[in-house]
C-alpha cells in the first residue's frame, strides 16, 4: 500500500485531502507543519507528499529543497490558493510534480496523486538485467538468449551517454524496462524520471503535457501548466508509441532536440531544456519516412543510438525462464501454491505465437494460476486465448479427440472394469509428466505434489462419468474423501446439490465433519464385513493397526 505525505495548516483541507486519499486505499500521515513534515520524511516510508505552499513555519520552495536532501526522487505535489500559484510554478521548475488550486477538486487531487505513485514506482524500482527466473524483483529484465545478450550490452554502450536512443521492438516486448534502465545506469539516474505514452494522449493535450501552457492559452486552460520537458530537468523523458506522434507535434519535438528550447503553448516566453530523451515504437519508421507519415530529420534526430527488442517467439528457451518468473510471482501476488507447470501447459505455452509477446505471456500465468486449484498448473486452467488452430482440439478446455469423444458416447454401457482401463489410460501419463515436471522443478513437496495432481485428474474424471453425482463418485472410487491428500476431497464433500438421495444411504451428508465422515466410513466396513476388522482395513485401503487404532479413537 502506498504512503501519502499531507501537509497543511488548515483542518478542513487536511481532513478533506486524507478521506479523499484513504478511500482509494492509500495509507495517509499528517503533519500541520514544515517541522513535522521534515520527521516524518526522515523516518522513511513516504512514497507522495501532498505539500500546502504556505506553511506557518516555511514556504514551499524551503521545504522542497529540504525535501530533496532527504529523498531527491520523492514525488512532491504543491496545493495553493490561486494568489500564491506564482510560488506553485517556481516550485515546479524546481522538481516539483505538479500544483492544485484551493478549493481542492477531489477528482483531480486523486489523478494527480494516483499518476505521483505510479512515478515513484517507476524510479523507486531498480530493474535488474539478466537476473535468475527466481528473482523476487518485479522488475526484472530475463533473458539469455543470444538476441537479448545484445540487448544488455546496448544498455551497457549508451547508457553513460547523453544522446536519444530509440528503442525498437513489437508491443509488449518490454522497451519501458530497457528505458528504465538506460536511466539508471546514466549519469541523470539522480534527476527525475517521466514516461509519456504519445499514443494514449489526444494531440491537444499532448502538447500540453509534453510543453505546457500558459493561462487562457485555450479554452479550459484556467491556470498555467508546466509541461513534462521543464518538470524533468536534469532528468530522463521516456517518450513511448513515438510512431503516433502528429505531424505538428513532430516539428515541435525537432526543435526541442536542436535547439534545446522550447515554449509553452500559449506563450512567449523561450525556456531551456535540459532533458535526455528515449523514444520507443512499434512501428516501421522507416516505412512511415518513406510514405511522408513521420519527419525524416526528426527519424535521424532520435535514432542517435537504436536498440532492437526481440519478439518472445524469437526468444527461444527464454520462455521457460518467464514462465517461471511469471509463476512465482503470480503465487505470491495471489497467496497460491502452484509449484510447476506441467509438461503438458509447457507444450501449449511453446507451441503459442504470443502476438502480444510479454505482456500477453504474464497475464495468461496469472490467469492460469488464479484458476488452478491444485499444485500444478494444468492445460484446462489456462485461458482459452492460448490455444492455436493447431493444438486447439487437442488442448482446450472442453474440447475431445475422435478417439475421446468415441470413449464417452460408449459410457452408458461400458462395464465398471472399462471404466477402471480408461481412468488408467488417462491417469498414467498424466502421473508420468507431473512427476517428471516436479522433479525437473526441484519442488520441495515432490510426493504430495504428485499424488495431489493424479487424485485430482481421478476424481474430476469421476465425477464427469457419474454426471456430478459425488455419492455415486465416492462409491465408485472406493475411498473415504478424507484420505485424500489434495483439494480434490472439496469437490467430494460438497454435497448440497444432493437432497434427491436417500439420507440413510448417502456415506456423505451435508452438515456432517471429517470425524463424522470416517466414522460412517469404517461402521458400513464393518457391517459389510461382519466386524472382521482386518478384511474392513483391506477395503477401505487402511493398514489393520490403523483400523484398530482409528475404531478405539473414534468409539465405534
Amino acid at each position: 500500500m502506498s504512503r501519502i505525505l499531507v501537509v497543511d495548516d488548515e483542518p478542513a483541507d487536511l481532513n478533506l485531502v486524507r478521506h479523499a486519499l484513504e478511500k482509494q486505499n492509500y495509507e495517509v500521515a499528517t503533519a500541520l507543519c514544515a517541522k513535522e513534515a521534515l520527521r516524518l520524511l526522515r523516518r522513511g516510508g513516504v512514497d507522495v507528499a501532498v505539500l500546502d505552499v504556505m506553511l506557518p513555519d516555511g514556504d514551499g520552495l524551503d521545504v522542497l529543497k529540504k525535501i530533496r536532501e532527504i529523498d531527491e526522487h520523492l514525488p512532491v505535489v504543491f496545493v495553493t490558493s490561486g494568489g500564491e500559484s506564482s510560488t506553485a510554478i517556481r516550485a515546479m521548475k524546481l522538481g516539483a510534480l505538479d500544483y492544485l488550486l484551493k478549493p481542492i477538486n477531489v477528482t483531480e487531487l486523486r489523478g494527480v496523486v494516483g499518476r505521483a505513485v505510479e512515478i515513484r514506482k517507476l524510479t523507486k524500482s531498480p530493474v535488474e538485467l539478466d537476473v535468475d527466473s527466481r528473482s523476487s524483483d518485479t522488475h526484472s529484465i530475463i533473458g539469455r538468449c543470444a538476441a537479448m545478450q545484445e540487448v544488455y550490452k546496448s544498455i551497457g554502450i549508451v547508457a553513460a551517454q547523453n544522446v536519444t536512443v530509440l528503442i525498437r521492438g513489437e508491443s509488449g516486448t518490454g522497451k519501458e524496462l530497457v528505458a528504465r534502465a538506460l536511466y539508471q545506469y546514466s549519469e541523470r539516474g539522480q534527476g527525475p524520471f517521466l514516461a509519456v505514452n504519445c499514443a494514449a494522449i489526444p494531440e491537444a493535450l499532448l502538447e500540453s503535457e509534453l510543453f505546457g501552457h500558459e493561462k487562457g492559452a485555450f479554452t479550459g486552460a484556467d491556470r498555467k501548466r508546466i509541461g513534462k520537458f521543464e518538470q524533468c530537468r536534469g532528468g530522463t523523458l521516456f517518450l513511448d508509441e513515438i510512431g503516433d506522434m502528429s505531424p505538428v507535434l513532430q516539428s515541435k519535438l525537432l526543435r526541442v532536440l536542436q535547439e534545446k528550447q522550447f515554449e509553452r503553448v500559449g506563450g512567449n516566453e523561450t525556456i531551456q531544456a535540459d532533458v535526455r530523451v528515449i523514444a520507443a515504437t512499434h512501428r516501421n519508421l522507416e516505412q512511415m519516412v518513406s510514405d511522408g507519415e513521420f519527419r525524416a530529420d526528426l527519424y535521424y534526430r532520435l535514432n542517435g543510438f537504436s536498440i532492437h527488442l526481440p519478439s518472445l517467439r524469437d526468444r527461444g528457451n527464454d520462455l521457460d525462464l518467464l514462465v517461471e518468473h511469471f509463476r512465482r510471482h503470480a503465487c505470491r501476488d495471489l497467496s497460491k501454491e502452484v509449484h510447476m507447470v506441467s509438461r503438458d501447459a509447457m507444450q501449449v505455452l511453446r507451441e503459442y505465437r504470443w502476438p502480444g509477446n510479454i505482456r500477453e505471456l504474464q497475464n495468461a500465468i496469472r490467469q492460469g494460476i488464479l484458476k488452478t486449484s491444485g499444485p500444478a498448473l494444468l492445460p484446462d486452467f489456462l485461458p482459452s486465448f492460448v490455444f492455436s488452430e493447431s493444438n486447439r482440439s487437442m488442448h482446450e478446455p472442453g474440447a475431445k479427440s475422435n478417439g475421446t469423444q468415441e470413449s464417452e458416447n460408449l459410457v452408458v454401457t461400458a462395464t465398471a472394469s472399462d471404466s477402471v482401463r480408461q481412468s488408467a489410460d488417462t491417469l498414467v501419463p498424466l502421473a508420468n509428466g507431473v512427476a517428471d515436471d516436479a522433479i525437473d522443478f526441484d519442488s520441495p513437496h515432490l510426493y504430495d505434489d504428485v499424488i495431489g495432481a493424479v487424485e485430482q485428474q481421478l476424481v474430476r474424471e469421476m465425477l464427469k462419468r457419474t454426471g456430478g453425482d459425488k455419492v455415486e463418485a465416492v462409491r465408485r472410487l472406493g475411498i473415504n474423501p478424507t484420505l485424500l491428500r489434495s483439494h480434490a476431497a472439496l469437490e467430494l464433500l460438497d454435497l448440497a446439490a444432493l437432497n434427491h438421495h436417500d439420507e440413510e444411504k448417502q456415506l456423505v451428508r451435508p452438515g456432517m465433519t471429517l470425524a463424522d465422515i470416517e466414522t460412517e466410513a469404517i461402521r458400513r466396513a464393518l457391517q459389510e464385513c461382519g466386524g472382521c476388522r482386518k478384511a474392513a482395513a483391506k477395503q477401505l485401503g487402511i493398514s489393520t493397526r490403523t483400523m484398530q487404532r482409528r475404531v478405539k479413537e473414534l468409539g465405534i
